[in-house]
């Protein structure tokens, strides 16, 4: 159907409008990154993306679990996440052609950036110390129990140091490696 039938606030000129292309586009991003998603990870990515309305989105989880095409299961971080069920994996394959490339693109690169954060959290940590004059930042890569990197940076402000915290966050290997190679060239 062509009529538009989804609350369309707060979604961009290409997003979707049905409610019907919501379920398909849902569908479509659990084949395609074939791995469990929360639903806080999915309002996220509904939220960053502007590709539709967020209780839009709620409403078709809903229908689509009702109807069998996803189910829920625990994550590797014991947390809720939807998983696509076979059903699902065919009908996303059989319509997956109703939403456009660029959209579809742009949904699964937005779910694939959300979930390597995500992961990317689970290594690090960053803290800010406050200081008499100042900030420690505290940065941390760890494996499991085994703590591979920590370093303190002096930040002269707050602004400074959650500047660092947010950079390290986004790319922390670049720090390790670039330790590394300095230490061992």
């Amino acid at each position: 159907s062509t009529e538009y039938d989804a609350f369309t606030q707060g979604i961009t000129v290409s997003g979707m409008r049905t409610k019907s292309d919501i379920k398909i586009l849902l569908c479509y991003i659990l084949k395609t990154i074939d791995t469990p998603i929360t639903k806080q990870q999915l309002d996220l990515l509904f939220q960053t993306t502007e590709l539709a309305n967020f209780f839009e989105v709620g409403d078709a989880v809903s229908a689509l679990a009702e109807n069998g095409l996803i189910t829920t299961a625990e994550n590797e971080n014991g947390e809720k996440s939807y998983v696509i069920t076979n059903a699902g994996r065919q009908a996303a394959e059989n319509l997956e052609t109703d939403i456009s490339v660029s959209t579809r693109k742009q949904a699964v690169s937005a779910a694939l950036e959300i979930l390597a954060r995500e992961k990317i959290k689970r290594y690090t940590e960053t803290k800010i110390e406050k200081l008499e004059k100042g900030y420690n930042v505290v940065l941390s890569i760890r494996d499991g129990d085994t703590l591979m990197m920590q370093t303190v940076l002096y930040a002269a402000d707050s602004m400074q140091a959650n500047l660092l915290c947010d950079s390290f966050a986004a790319d922390p290997s670049r720090l390790y490696a670039g330790i590394i190679e300095l230490l061992t060239s």
